[in-house]
């Protein structure tokens, strides 16, 4: 009885540093785990709208050489806003009534975040559509204009 009481006396605090220590093993990779999936929504977030702002802006140009001038220019703002690799795919002609499409697709690392490293890279994809106003005038001209 008096062995025991002696033990108990020298193992005081220990519980507790190991559940300090348990829980640091835990807590820590799933804090690593919401910066993964922060950077993966980033990613995703940045697709698609880099998608939807470069389609609207092609759809509302005056030509077919403006409308991917425009896009083009909706991605660099993109690319320096967000600093990610975004690469984009204007598809469709600038007709009354058609429809474009703009496809975006953006690179995230994942090799400097502790204990996920060797994920690589994961590539996300964005798609956006908008129509050509049916009834609006495009310019005839720009086309011939170099």
């Amino acid at each position: 009885m008096i062995h025991l009481a002696r033990s108990l006396r020298r193992e005081e605090g220990q519980g507790i540093v190991q559940a300090v220590l348990l829980l640091a093993g835990v807590l820590l990779p799933l804090m690593f785990l919401v910066a993964l999936f922060g950077r993966i929504e980033q990613g995703r977030l940045a697709a698609e709208q880099t998608a939807r702002d470069a389609v609207r802006a092609a759809s509302q140009a005056p030509s077919q050489p403006a409308a991917e001038q425009a896009a083009n220019d909706a991605l660099t703002r993109a690319q320096q806003q967000t600093g990610l690799p975004l690469s984009l795919n204007l598809e469709g002609e600038l007709q009354r009534g058609a429809t474009l499409t703009a496809t975006t697709t953006v690179d995230v690392s994942l090799t400097d975040l502790p204990f996920f490293g060797q994920f690589g890279t994961v590539t996300i994809h964005g798609k956006a559509r908008a129509p050509v106003d049916q009834y609006r005038s495009l310019d005839p001209n720009a086309a011939a204009a170099p």
